[in-house]
């Protein structure tokens, strides 16, 4: 699900250049009580700060087998002190769906219009946040370089954390090609628009596995599924890109309204035929995969639940709470259908992660095959599209092949398949 303070639509953001992080030590108490070395070195980091030597946050040297301490600073303007919202202090917003907006508090250096506040990072992390000076008032930090975004927020990265390779080599030539396309659905009432990705050296009498992605943002994925191909990481597959919550005549006058995805019949059986009978792809269940992103999960869930000649593989891209209860119970439940299913999740999507935790268990306690990745990240574009790799090399992975998952991530393997 979204951060409330950020926009409530995800956009995939370009990756960032990277941008060193400054090592920073405060200075210890010289005795029990006495705090104020302590506030000098934060004072004398202001000050460069302020001066321009050093960005912020001050990221601090990590202990052997743990986490960092990382600074925040902020100044107070017109009266008002800030707060930091962000990944590791939290956006405000609880599992429940409620939010608080004391999150983040920051407190005053010495006599200073500058605040503080800090916390434990893993080594490897990547790390989004905002200043806050009121509900609706978020700003970038106008210290540090680095950000991201739409939505936009301001980003530092820990000194262990690695780029994905994909994105930082050059694009892939040749690529693979984008074609736009309407496919007129009973299910829908009316037109739905998607978008087609067919591999480099399509072949019109193929047998590819089949990808449906429930999100159009498809530059960014196509080149993912290009790198990954080239590299001989995953089989060639015919990715289709779709959103039916979004159709294609939703702005003409008396446009009949449709409910987001209550639509299963079309992915299952008119998303399919119709792609079979356009293109080169594989009709068993085995070779096609439907892949959710946060709010879309529950989506791609029922689909692959829902209709067992329709899809085996399951991607799901940090999943949002929207997965309910009721949901969890109804995916543990024994069947004759298994799936193989991919789960990335942000350990510090606070409102989310236990979410993903909680359908890791379901599907693995009703026997399905289930890859458990968790990053050291949070709720955003960025982080789905960083990590996408795993998910791909997971679903449509070649035996021999020899390029790893996204970098550092926490794995884990449930179920039998």
């Amino acid at each position: 699900m979204c951060r409330h303070p950020r926009l409530l639509v995800l956009a995939i953001a370009a990756l960032p250049v990277s941008a060193g992080v400054c090592a920073w030590r405060p200075l210890r108490a010289q005795g029990r009580g006495d705090l104020r070395p302590k506030i000098t070195a934060l004072e004398a980091a202001v000050a460069d700060v302020e001066a321009g030597r050093r960005t912020t946050p001050l990221v601090g040297e990590a202990t052997p087998g743990g986490d960092a301490t990382v600074t925040f600073l902020a100044k107070r303007i017109g009266g008002r002190s800030p707060r930091i919202v962000s990944d590791v202090t939290g956006w405000g917003e609880h599992a429940d769906g409620t939010f608080d907006f004391t999150a983040g508090r920051m407190t005053r250096v010495g006599r200073t219009d500058w605040y503080t506040l800090q916390a434990k990072v893993a080594p490897r992390a990547r790390i989004e946040y905002l200043v806050a000076y009121g509900g609706a008032d978020y700003r970038l930090d106008p210290h540090n370089p680095r950000h991201v975004g739409p939505p936009p927020a301001s980003e530092f990265v820990m000194p262990g954390y690695l780029p994905p390779q994909e994105f930082a080599d050059p694009p892939v030539s040749p690529a693979g090609v984008l074609t736009q396309e309407t496919v007129e659905s009973r299910a829908l009432r009316g037109p739905c628009r998607l978008i087609v990705y067919t591999p480099p050296d399509y072949q019109r009498d193929g047998d590819y596995a089949v990808a449906v992605f429930l999100d159009t943002r498809s530059g960014q994925m196509s080149r993912v599924l290009d790198w990954l191909i080239a590299h001989q990481a995953i089989e060639p597959v015919v990715a289709v890109f779709v959103d039916p919550a979004s159709p294609a005549d939703d702005d003409r006058a008396g446009a009949p309204t449709r409910t987001p995805w209550s639509s299963r019949p079309f992915l299952t059986d008119e998303l399919l035929a119709w792609t079979a009978s356009r293109y080169a792809v594989a009709r068993s269940s085995g070779k096609r995969a439907i892949i959710g992103i946060s709010f879309g999960a529950k989506d791609a869930l029922d689909a692959a639940l829902g209709s067992a000649g329709a899809f085996d593989r399951l991607g799901l891209l940090i999943p949002g709470r929207r997965i309910g209860r009721a949901d969890m119970d109804a995916i543990a439940r024994p069947r004759a259908h298994r799936l193989r299913v991919a789960i990335l999740a942000g350990r510090y999507d606070q409102a989310n992660v236990g979410t993903a935790r909680g359908v890791r268990q379901a599907l693995a306690d009703a026997g399905d095959t289930v890859d458990y990745t968790e990053v050291p990240e949070g709720h955003s574009p960025v982080t789905w599209r960083t990590h996408l790799r795993v998910v791909l090399v997971s679903l449509f992975g070649r035996p021999t092949a020899t390029v790893g998952a996204a970098p550092h991530p926490a794995r884990g393997r449930r179920g039998a398949w």
